[in-house]
């Protein structure tokens, strides 16, 4: 009788483990690579194999055969957010789902480093990129090498629209949401805590508002007093109690306050009840991203969810997509589309 560790340590190849399982190498190869055209029963038997006997074949190899590798390089600014932190892992699960493995690299939002994390992709010989939050400018020299080397690249809520198909969500929508529910619940002036200070989202986010400002018929220099954060990397608690403190000492301060996200949003709300005033009789607060905690606090924070599963999965189906050869010059853009969820604070 064989031991595991004698399979474990006979199975090296592609081959041979096709020959392990009796199947053909086709069929594993389809399989490692996330191809379709499988039976689900097979490609399960598969990958449940491969974790039972440790198999992992020698992807670099692979790439430099001209074969695909599995790898998909993911680029990210940081992951000490949240609201990235459930970006990358709604990625990894997608791409796990396919049979396929994520190199994850951290750029800290410096554009220096994003171009070295994809040349580091390209030497990996990668199947693929997913550019999450990307401060990249349209036509960064990078994007010629990725192009010339035909690497399927998909664009993820970035800073600006890339020559990429890409998926984001529709910020736009988001702030008219915040804003015609703030509207119906009586108010006509809004505070927004550290909006302008997301250099790679408040842009879009102020155009939203802007927009739904005018189709709500509000004036944006009488309705809006936007308030910033001088230590962007934060964007805590903390900044969101500092920014509220300022907003209180105003003579007549606007009571519809829309926070750059729900950490801002709470720190806000305890200034606004250590300053004797409720919420949401006084003030009404907005946040952003659906964290756990805002269920939890009282009052309950209103939010903006972003839909994270939907957006990942999303970004991961079109990069399949591209991977089939497509090369039609088709930059698509996916939206996916925000929930506002009504909780007490408002």
């Amino acid at each position: 009788m064989v031991s595991d560790d004698s399979k474990k340590s006979s199975v090296r190849s592609v081959g041979e483990f096709a020959e392990y399982l009796g199947l053909s190498r086709w069929t594993v190869s389809r399989v490692l690579n996330g191809h379709p055209g499988v039976h689900e029963d097979t490609r399960k038997r598969v990958l449940a194999e491969m974790e039972r006997l440790h198999f992992q074949p020698n992807l670099m190899a692979r790439g430099l055969r001209g074969t695909k590798t599995g790898l998909i390089g993911v680029c990210l600014q940081e992951v000490d957010s949240p609201i990235l932190a459930r970006k990358i892992s709604g990625i990894q699960k997608s791409l796990h789902s396919r049979g396929l493995r994520g190199v994850i690299e951290l750029t800290s939002g410096e554009a220096n480093a994003e171009h070295n994390v994809i040349n580091h992709f390209l030497s990996l010989q990668v199947d693929g990129i997913v550019l999450v939050g990307s401060v990249l400018e349209p036509d960064d020299s990078i994007f010629t090498r990725l192009k010339s080397e035909k690497t399927p690249v998909v664009a993820v809520d970035t800073a600006w629209n890339l020559p990429f198909p890409s998926v984001e969500l529709d910020r736009q929508l988001a702030m008219l949401l915040c804003l015609r529910h703030l509207r119906q619940r009586g108010h006509d002036r809004f505070a927004l805590l550290g909006l302008e200070s997301d250099p790679v989202y408040g842009y879009r986010r102020i155009e939203g508002l802007r927009a739904a400002a005018a189709r709500l018929e509000l004036s944006w220099d009488d309705s809006f007093v936007s308030f910033r954060i001088d230590s962007p990397s934060g964007w805590s608690y903390r900044h969101g109690f500092e920014m509220a403190q300022e907003l209180l000492q105003m003579e007549s301060p606007p009571r519809g306050v829309i926070a750059l996200n729900d950490t801002v949003a709470i720190g806000a709300i305890k200034a606004i009840r250590e300053w004797g005033y409720d919420v949401p009789k006084d003030f009404a607060v907005v946040g952003f991203d659906n964290l756990p905690i805002g269920e939890w606090i009282a009052p309950g924070l209103t939010t903006i969810g972003q839909n994270v599963a939907e957006l990942s999965d999303k970004a991961i189906k079109l990069l399949d997509s591209l991977s089939e050869g497509s090369e039609e010059e088709i930059y698509p853009i996916v939206k996916v589309q925000p929930k506002l969820i009504v909780r007490g604070s408002t």
